[in-house]
């Protein structure tokens, strides 16, 4: 064990793009909102992630109690089964909602701008988004069956723009409600991805017992260490599969997994595909010899 401690303190490496590489992202619907001085939402529960541009006017705004003031030109980003509350502070204020899906595919459950340290509140952004949230304005009426490639297409391009001003202006991300330890895990195991510890060695590594190890994970990540260790695995064998053609065993002592069978089993069971299969459906066929 104190070979692991020895690889945690020189080898480890900020997760974040893991975590972004497991980001999925799903548009929903797009609607303009003229309001006025009446307007008034009170402490509502979000069932999706949603995404306000403020074309005109100024409000104040109450995600999960804290305070933001919202003015023309801010785009304002809030999360599922977060606690809202709004108010004007103008005569007339117009705002495009954008309401999507956003899940960090391993770690369900977590909220996603926590995870990446995005803030509610962006300022400076009109000038590049405007115009692709008006383009969606303008296509969210057309009949045409293929419009949602398009809509999905600029929610994409809205989300790189918001996530790459946060690696430029923030200081590096953490998991800001997940306990440092559960933390420091992640992080050892995905800086080491060729390693698979025991789930005792990972509660020595950070000073726990197994029943309490076990507690803060299913607290924080609504999985058993076992299970995150298992699903960590399988996420990062796909993206190993789709971009060779290593034999199914090379990829699986690569992930620490020395019983290729063992290996498949698990693969099959996280995604209800073989290692091959999925290599065969997803992989990068030009590769193929």
């Amino acid at each position: 064990m104190a070979n692991v401690r020895k690889d945690m303190a020189n080898g480890t490496k900020h997760p974040d793009a893991f975590w972004l590489e497991s980001l999925q992202i799903r548009f929903l619907h797009i609607q303009p909102h003229p309001l006025d001085y009446r307007w008034r939402i009170h402490k509502k529960v979000l069932r999706h992630s949603v995404l306000w541009f403020v074309e005109q006017g100024e409000f104040m705004l109450w995600v999960d109690g804290n305070p933001h003031r919202c003015k023309e030109g801010h785009i304002c980003v809030m999360p599922a089964n977060g606690v809202i509350s709004a108010r004007s502070t103008s005569r007339e204020i117009r705002l495009t909602s954008i309401n999507f899906d956003a899940e960090i595919s391993f770690l369900s459950g977590q909220n996603w701008m926590n995870v990446l340290n995005v803030p509610v509140l962006f300022q400076g952004m009109h000038e590049e988004l405007g115009p692709v949230i008006s383009e969606m304005r303008t296509h969210s009426e057309t009949p045409s069956p293929y419009v949602h490639l398009l809509m999905q297409s600029n929610m994409l391009r809205i989300l790189f723009a918001l996530l790459n001003k946060v690696g430029k202006d923030a200081l590096p991300s953490s998991i800001s409600q997940m306990d440092n330890r559960i933390h420091a895990i992640i992080q050892f195991l995905l800086a080491h991805p060729g390693k698979m510890p025991k789930i005792a060695e990972l509660a020595e590594l950070v000073q726990l017992s197994e029943s309490h190890l076990r507690k803060l994970f299913i607290q924080f990540t609504k999985q058993a260490p076992l299970h995150f260790v298992h699903q960590l695995k399988v996420e990062q064998a796909q993206r190993i599969l789709i971009h060779c053609t290593k034999p199914v065993s090379q990829v699986s002592r690569e992930l620490g997994i020395d019983n290729a069978n063992y290996f498949t089993k698990l693969f099959k069971a996280k995604t209800g595909l073989t290692p091959m299969q999925y290599r065969q459906k997803y992989g990068l066929w030009l590769n193929d010899e």
